[in-house]
């Protein structure tokens, strides 16, 4: 978990535009995960085999001269199939830590934390597979 604003943060970073205005922004902490899911039976894409994970992230924002932070909230379904996590949906809200903002939640699943939770996923199976290889073992 530790290293999942990095993974975030080059996302951020890949998606900047090049010759156009950008609001500087980085994820500075990513907080514990909890595992508890929510007694939901009417989504399409909530199964048996699906694993609910809410994360919040802390957000700076540079605009101008001003600094504010956003605390994000994250409900991320997973699948784990053959060889690795899968992530199958996401929902965000953003709340401003500075701002008087009614957080709104959204359907995240093709932007950028998502393209930087699929990376991270990536990244700890490579990880597990060296571990397991420098162990001895395969799998």
């Amino acid at each position: 978990m530790l290293d999942l604003p990095s993974y975030v943060n080059r996302e951020i970073q890949r998606d900047r535009q090049p010759n156009k205005d950008y609001l500087k922004r980085n994820i500075v902490i990513a907080g514990r995960p909890e595992f508890e899911p929510l007694p939901i039976d009417d989504t399409p894409f909530l199964q048996e085999d699906i694993n609910q994970i809410f994360l919040t992230t802390l957000e700076r924002q540079y605009r101008d001269s001003q600094v504010v932070e956003l605390q994000q909230f994250h409900w991320l379904f997973l699948r784990q199939n053959q060889t690795q996590w899968e992530l199958v949906n996401m929902f965000s809200i953003e709340e401003s830590l500075l701002e008087n903002i009614p957080p709104q939640p959204e359907e995240s699943i093709n932007g950028v934390f998502a393209r930087g939770i699929r990376a991270w996923l990536k990244g700890c199976y490579f990880q597990e597979k060296a571990r397991i290889i420098e162990e001895g073992g395969s799998r």
